[in-house]
């Protein structure tokens, strides 16, 4: 059965992000990243997250140093979910198909995703509302959204929430080289998280390349984040309620 990968990921207490950043010696981004997300926004009603709790994650990434894109990404997924076609396709010309497995401490989802290059200018025009979120998927992401999504999305009536900034550290050099470890940092407000992640194509070294990233991050001395919600979870109710005026 298809698994493309095995994405491992270990979050750390935002209050440490600061000080792990120095601690690794990761350099500071000239060009931050930001990531906007969308999501079924009403007012009238309690602030929700409707598509991120049935499984259906919508964002587009403003990436100065590479090419824009957007995701349309089904987490937790089913390999049910995926017609025969989509099963079997991995890429495009401009867009990317994976089915992996994301590790988060004892937390192990499917996740399916389906990311596309998009043209300057569409994704920062959007976040600033000069586009509608339909002008951030293609219609290829479209298609799969009506194929493959657990509900229906009208695009048209999404709201593009505020962007998260974002710095992506492709190497982290300080951790063992065998690791091939990342880091990530989100900020939005008062919301600071830092990720450390590493990735396998086997599924039978997971277990141990897991154990290893958890070491790792034990050995200096840092404190994992076991907060049962993810740093998406998080994020995204926070930007609903800053969008409604709510908090």
């Amino acid at each position: 059965m298809r698994l493309d990968r095995v994405e491992i990921k270990v979050n750390l207490s935002g209050d440490q992000a600061t000080s792990v950043v120095e601690r690794l010696e990761l350099p500071p981004a000239e060009q931050p990243w930001r990531i906007y997300f969308c999501e079924d926004v009403a007012r009238g009603v309690s602030a929700a997250t409707p598509l991120k709790d049935a499984g259906a994650i919508l964002r587009a990434r403003h990436r100065p140093d590479r090419r824009d894109d957007s995701t349309i990404k089904l987490r937790p997924g089913r390999r049910s979910q995926l017609t025969d076609d989509w099963l079997e396709a991995e890429e495009g010309e401009d867009w990317e198909l994976k089915v992996e497995a994301d590790w988060s401490a004892g937390r192990r989802v499917l996740a399916i995703s389906n990311t596309a290059d998009r043209p300057d200018d569409v994704v920062v025009d959007a976040g600033h509302g000069r586009r509608p979120a339909t002008s951030l998927f293609t219609e290829s992401q479209e298609a799969f959204l009506r194929d493959c999504s657990p509900i229906g999305i009208n695009l048209g009536t999404l709201t593009v929430l505020p962007p998260v900034t974002a710095t992506r550290w492709d190497t982290v050099e300080k951790a063992p080289g065998d690791l091939d470890v990342r880091a990530e940092r989100w900020t939005v407000d008062h919301l600071d998280f830092l990720e450390l992640s590493t990735v396998t194509k086997q599924l039978a070294d997971a277990e141990s390349r897991q154990s290893a990233l958890v070491d790792y991050v034990d050995s200096l001395g840092l404190t994992v984040d076991t907060a049962p919600e993810s740093k998406t979870d998080r994020v995204l109710k926070h930007l609903v309620e800053r969008a409604l005026g709510v908090g």
